[in-house]
């Protein structure tokens, strides 16, 4: 039997998974680089600009749990498509016309996967740091 629709479906699916995996990893590049880039054009200003950088790395932490959300969408997308027969794949990509159990609800929310242990120390870090050094005369 032919699956070679099937894994050219499957192959597509997997190129948005890995397109979602390399946004989150250029936002959390892009937040260490714009926080760098402020405090070394500071200078001696460095309390205004330490509270300018919370803004970006505020809204990078929330689009990175968007790809990071979508990432899991289409994973389970994947998953679906992946246990069908050839036969019954509509070959869509959308990841809202499958069914998903009630215990996997929860890994798609978007404040649990804000606070997820795979985004958060990286930007409670960023955070902490801007916040010390507002407050930390060196």
């Amino acid at each position: 039997m032919n699956d070679e629709n099937k894994r050219s479906h499957l192959t597509m699916i997997q190129g948005i998974i890995s397109r979602m995996g390399n946004n989150s990893f250029a936002l959390k590049g892009w937040s260490v680089g714009i926080m760098i880039a402020i405090y070394a054009f500071a200078g001696q200003n460095s309390n205004k600009a330490v509270i300018i950088t919370l803004i970006p790395l505020i809204v990078f932490w929330i689009l990175d749990t968007y790809y990071l959300s979508l990432e899991r969408k289409f994973r389970m997308l994947y998953d679906d498509v992946r246990y069908k027969d050839e036969k019954e794949i509509n070959y869509s990509m959308n990841f809202n016309d499958i069914n998903i159990k009630i215990g996997e609800v929860k890994k798609i929310n978007f404040a649990k996967i804000m606070f997820s242990k795979s985004i958060l120390p990286f930007y409670l870090v960023c955070i902490s740091t801007t916040l010390i050094i507002y407050f930390v005369k060196f």
